[in-house]
């Protein structure tokens, strides 16, 4: 299986205008972003490290520049099973910009514009139900508890049975603490990474689902 060197594309002026583009969109949509910065590229890893590279379907929500998206790609993840969805104008045509010159050999990922509380509308039809893992970097804990709920169950939603979320956050607590519906487990924590980030996995108790709305924006 080709895997991707994340250092080779990602050299340190890249970097830079990632975050000075971060920090432009999160002046203008804080609750949105919740942190000043991207992800470290530590914490990514991190994150990735829990996501299998069997060659199944991944759907990354809140994608931001990408930075966990190179890090799922150098884990092993197929560019062509991975869809990245963001709802960030700004961000998603940054992603559509960069992310192919890291598939020479291949397509680059689905990039598609829209809130992940529509998940099922967002992407392909004949994906829902034959996801394995859903990746999420969106700041649930600075959202309402119905927002993170809707986020969640949509997710929930395009998984196929025994499917997983793997969340990341800079909170030790879980997002989803308030609600009993799922199984949660903290698989990373990094206190020296800064802020702190941690990844929790998610797998559900109960069947209920949450109902899709609104269609699909892509980017382009």
């Amino acid at each position: 299986m080709h895997r991707q060197n994340f250092d080779q594309h990602y050299d340190l002026e890249l970097r830079a205008h990632e975050n000075k583009l971060f920090f432009k969109q999160w002046i203008k949509h804080p609750g949105r972003l919740g942190t000043v910065a991207p992800i470290s590229v530590k914490l990514a890893r991190s994150a990735a490290a829990h996501v299998s590279n069997s060659g199944g379907r991944i759907v990354e929500i809140g994608a931001g520049t990408g930075r966990l998206t190179r890090a799922l790609l150098e884990r092993g993840v197929l560019s062509t099973n991975l869809a990245v969805v963001e709802l960030d104008s700004a961000l998603c045509a940054f992603l559509k910009d960069t992310l192919p010159a890291l598939c020479l050999e291949s397509d680059a990922p689905e990039i598609i514009e829209g809130d992940a509380a529509f998940l099922p509308d967002l992407i392909p039809a004949s994906w829902i139900g034959d996801v394995e893992t859903v990746v999420s970097a969106i700041p649930l804990m600075y959202l309402p508890e119905d927002k993170r709920i809707a986020i969640i169950e949509a997710a929930f939603k395009i998984l196929k049975p025994g499917g997983k979320i793997i969340h990341v956050t800079y909170s030790p607590r879980s997002p989803l603490a308030f609600s009993r519906a799922y199984t949660a487990e903290r698989v990373v924590g990094l206190w020296m990474n800064i802020p702190p980030g941690f990844v929790w996995s998610y797998t559900k108790k109960e069947s209920d689902q949450a109902v899709p709305g609104d269609a699909a924006r892509k980017c382009g």
